[in-house]
């Protein structure tokens, strides 16, 4: 993600912002999981709104602190890691990255429309 957003041009801070997508990313797929664990066992509790928002602000917030200690501040590590791989994997991980991508979105909003 980090190679694709570094040939953006006018993308200041690639590494910054992929970090962010993967958290996004994250939340998205953990969110799905709830979507479909609560529609296969019937779980139909609804919090009020204000739970809603904390429940909300303190996934994001485990996410970035987890992300930002297992990815952002190791990224030298991780790009020279892989700044030496074959054109042919570089090339696998891109499409598994995109799969990755797609399904999850997917995922999310056929979830969220059969709620």
């Amino acid at each position: 993600m980090f190679y694709y957003l570094r040939s953006i041009k006018t993308n200041d801070t690639p590494a910054f912002n992929a970090y962010l997508l993967i958290s996004l990313l994250q939340g998205l797929n953990i969110e799905s999981i709830y979507i479909i664990v609560a529609y296969i066992f019937r779980f139909s509790y609804t919090p009020n709104k204000n739970i809603i928002i904390y429940i909300g602000l303190s996934l994001s917030i485990a996410l970035f602190i987890i992300n930002y200690f297992l990815l952002f501040a190791q990224r030298k590590n991780i790009f020279d890691k892989y700044e030496l791989l074959s054109q042919k994997i570089k090339s696998k991980r891109m499409i598994y990255f995109w799969a990755y991508v797609t399904i999850s979105v997917i995922i999310f909003f056929v979830s969220v429309a059969n709620r």
